[in-house]
């Protein structure tokens, strides 16, 4: 079957309201942690049940298209919540999935050991969403997604990204290298389960 490539306007343009620009963060990400990762990649905004999600080759065979939702397009979402959702999507296009008992499983093992390696700091992240738009997102079927109140979530305030993680005292260059772009997790912290449980 022939991949016909869909045009980008398909997608309404939408101003981006974080403060910076989410195809530079996604771009960052891929040079750090996914250098493997070849061809083209957009990014958009629209407003489809998921929380954000990647669609491979949607703009032709190595061309891949990162959509987030626009309840996180706004001026006090994190930028290291959004640098980790970059992670979690382009994470796909590594780990393919996998069928389990005949069912094919998007996040399987591989993914979410792969997930971690790249992103430790995914159960600070998720704690986030949860405190700051958890009303709006749900998780039902195995699959995230946000529901249609996500608009009456516009003009509430979120809190800043303050992990609460069991660190003694170490000095900011050690827990966060690179100028913070990765959380340094000890050793003790818990790998948890699943990112979102309401």
């Amino acid at each position: 079957m022939e991949m016909v490539p869909y045009q980008p306007l398909l997608f309404q343009p939408v101003q981006s309201e974080v403060g910076f620009s989410l195809s530079e963060l996604l771009h960052e990400v891929r040079a750090t942690h996914f250098p493997e990762i070849e061809g083209e990649i957009e990014v958009r905004i629209s407003a489809e049940r998921p929380l954000a999600y990647v669609w491979p080759r949607f703009m032709g065979v190595d061309a891949h298209l990162v959509v987030f939702h626009p309840v996180l397009n706004h001026p006090q979402t994190p930028v290291e919540v959004l640098r980790f959702l970059c992670k979690h999507e382009l994470t796909h296009l590594v780990c393919s999935g996998s069928f389990i008992d005949g069912r094919f499983e998007a996040h399987d093992d591989a993914f979410w050991e792969h997930e971690r390696k790249v992103g430790p700091e995914g159960f600070a992240v998720w704690r986030w969403i949860r405190a700051n738009i958890g009303s709006s997102v749900h998780y039902r079927g195995g699959r995230l997604g946000v529901s249609r109140r996500w608009r009456s979530l516009r003009e509430r305030p979120r809190t800043p990204y303050t992990p609460s993680l069991p660190f003694d005292g170490e000095r900011w260059d050690i827990v966060c290298p690179g100028a913070g772009g990765q959380l340094a997790l000890p050793p003790s912290w818990a790998v948890r389960p699943l990112p979102f449980v309401p």
